[in-house]
């Protein structure tokens, strides 16, 4: 009997070694919780411990579509079937998705610490003349 093909997000978790979640901010605290007691956390320990299994809310992205959703992304061997099976009502009520690489990387918000503030920047007029520097050699 031939197996199934794969769907796309399938294929992609595949190529990638990620799922790539989307959540609800109020639906959070209990996929963390979860995750917290189906390992077991908090665990402590003479030389290390883990306090919980996901990252705060807080310190996750938000997705820049307005959704307010939180991005979460965890490679595929941190994620069972179990999981999953586990994670499907959140799904089907809509507060959680799964998508693609290319579906994640659309929302991620843009880092605005990379980006100059237009106002803050003098006019370009005021530069002296570049063609006077020397060029930048290793």
């Amino acid at each position: 009997m031939p197996e199934e093909p794969l769907t796309a997000l399938e294929q992609d978790q595949l190529d990638t070694g990620w799922f790539f979640f989307l959540a609800l901010p109020e639906a959070y605290p209990a996929l963390s919780g979860y995750v917290d007691e189906s390992r077991g956390y908090p665990i402590g320990g003479a030389k290390a411990s883990t306090l919980r299994g996901l990252p705060p809310a807080e310190d996750l992205q938000v997705a820049n579509d307005d959704s307010g959703r939180l991005m979460l992304r965890l490679e595929t061997w941190r994620v069972t079937s179990d999981d999953l099976a586990a994670l499907q009502p959140y799904i089907d009520q809509g507060v959680l998705s799964i998508v693609t690489k290319e579906e994640w990387l659309a929302l991620e918000p843009e880092d605005e610490d990379l980006l100059p503030d237009l106002d803050d920047l003098d006019d370009l007029d005021d530069l002296d003349d570049l063609e006077d520097l020397e060029p930048i050699t290793p």
